[in-house]
């Protein structure tokens, strides 16, 4: 039996797939965009951080299958945001320091948040940014956002159906 792209979103846990979009996040935080972005983009280049994050287990939450094995399905192995609420406390790491991960590419948020002295000063609010990011197959992190996707189109067509018939029309403008 071949599995088509509905039954695969069975599967995927819904804990995994974001309430709120990423970019409807921003407008959210505009006030505080470079404590959010640390926290969103940059967090995710750091080593501390990158570590932490890849030693939350062994299995990928999406498939239940082991991260890494000798030969590996799925040998690529993301970190994917669960959840984009939170900023960062942190300060901004220089540009030579050990501590980055890998540098960033295109048009990614430049700096890297010093999350080796968060973790120091802050240990909780770490483990509160840590327990938002999950480590997932690159494969599976793709089926994670096409069952976001799918989810927010759905949601999208409910809200125009009701807007378009608002019910009864009792309602009906005069």
């Amino acid at each position: 039996m071949i599995k088509n792209f509905f039954q695969k979103k069975k599967r995927i846990p819904l804990f995994l797939v974001p309430k709120v979009r990423k970019r409807y996040v921003l407008p959210i935080y505009k006030d505080h965009e470079t404590q959010w972005k640390l926290f969103a983009e940059g967090a995710l280049r750091n080593q501390v951080f990158h570590d932490e994050v890849m030693h939350r287990g062994n299995k990928c939450l999406a498939c239940d299958r082991l991260l890494t094995t000798g030969k590996t399905k799925y040998p690529h192995i993301e970190k994917h945001h669960h959840c984009y609420m939170r900023l960062c406390t942190g300060n901004i790491l220089p540009d030579d320091s050990n501590d980055i991960y890998r540098e960033a590419r295109n048009a990614e948020f430049p700096h890297v948040p010093d999350c080796r002295q968060c973790k120091v000063d802050r240990p909780e609010y770490f483990e509160g940014c840590i327990k938002k990011i999950f480590p997932v197959h690159g494969k599976c992190h793709g089926h994670i956002h096409e069952v976001e996707k799918y989810r927010f189109d759905k949601l999208a067509e409910k809200l125009q159906r009701n807007f378009a018939y608002p019910g009864s029309g009792t309602n009906e403008c005069v």
